[in-house]
């Protein structure tokens, strides 16, 4: 066996740069370093590199591919690996795009780990640097007993998991299904929080007997009163979107979250025809298991507050690759 040794940097500075890493061992099969935090999801199975990794090899061609955010050109590298010592290949990842320099920074609002997730802290260390994202939010929410990674992180500014250029947060998805993989009313995305708005869950969601009670509308006032924003998940499914919408309960609307399911733009447009200017937004939903990213207009210099501002004001798009 052979060692192969990769290091990923910034074509234009030669730093290294946080990504994603896929190897392609000799016989075809995907290869990555034992201690691996590996992509959840659907497509090509990728790992995470801290802008170096490590991986053990036979002797063979290698196909190298990294990539990071959307910003950046993919890159595919190939590699002879011989049969005993050690093989060093540097990936330079040049940018094709700098939305930042424009005023535009990207985020995700949507994002939660589930029960089966066992390193939450190293994963969520590396998520926003490996997709480039300025804000980032993980969010609490309730099935049953279930006990998703995410939930460990109370609402508010994540400090441990945040730098000048990446802003990480908690939130909560309120939510409630007329049966147990069926919106009912809907879910809201709640951002910017201080603490947890009560019930996070209602109805079949937390058991068999608890009430289809208090609507979603109500969760949306406690997350004002505290400073808040609310956001329409999942396409604006959910009996209730019209409802709050009318009423001027929300903030924003997430469009093709989660990231494998085929995109919906029907209630939306119907919303847009109705007169409610619902600003656009998104998230990957379970994991980030797609490009999936809105992107919010605030000038050169990142602001956190202001991003916030812009998103509440419609200057976004969305997208998962094309800017």
């Amino acid at each position: 066996m052979s060692k192969l040794i990769g290091v990923v940097v910034d074509a234009e500075t030669g730093q290294r740069v946080e990504s994603r890493v896929r190897v392609l061992a000799p016989n075809g099969m995907f290869a990555h370093p034992t201690d691996a935090i590996l992509k959840v999801g659907p497509g090509a199975p990728f790992f995470y590199s801290d802008g170096s990794f490590e991986v053990e090899l036979g002797k063979g061609p290698v196909q190298i591919t990294v990539e990071r955010g959307t910003e950046y050109e993919p890159a595919t590298v190939p590699v002879q690996m011989p049969s005993r010592g050690v093989k060093t290949v540097e990936i330079a990842l040049r940018r094709w795009a700098v939305l930042g320099a424009i005023g535009w920074h990207p985020g995700n609002t949507h994002i939660h780990y589930d029960e089966k997730e066992t390193r939450p802290d190293d994963r969520l260390a590396l998520d926003p640097r490996v997709e480039d994202l300025r804000m980032t939010a993980v969010s609490i929410l309730k099935r049953r007993e279930l006990d998703y990674a995410t939930n460990r992180y109370a609402p508010g500014f994540l400090t441990e998991f945040s730098s000048a250029h990446h802003y990480v947060q908690s939130g909560e998805e309120s939510r409630h299904n007329s049966q147990p993989w069926s919106p009912g009313y809907g879910h809201i995305m709640l951002l910017n929080l201080r603490n947890v708005v009560d019930p996070l869950s209602r109805g079949v969601l937390v058991d068999s007997y608890d009430p289809d009670y208090p609507p979603l509308s109500y969760a949306c006032d406690d997350a004002h009163r505290q400073g808040g924003i609310v956001i329409w998940c999942h396409n604006g499914q959910g009996m209730e979107a019209p409802v709050a919408a009318a009423l001027g309960k929300l903030d924003a609307f997430n469009l093709f979250d989660p990231g494998w399911n085929d995109a919906e733009y029907d209630i939306y447009y119907r919303m847009l025809n109705a007169g409610f200017r619902l600003p656009a937004s998104t998230g990957s939903d379970w994991f980030i298991s797609s490009a999936n990213r809105v992107y919010a207009s605030t000038g050169a210099a990142f602001d956190y507050a202001d991003w916030l501002g812009a998103l509440q004001a419609g200057r976004t798009f969305i997208t998962n690759g094309p800017a």
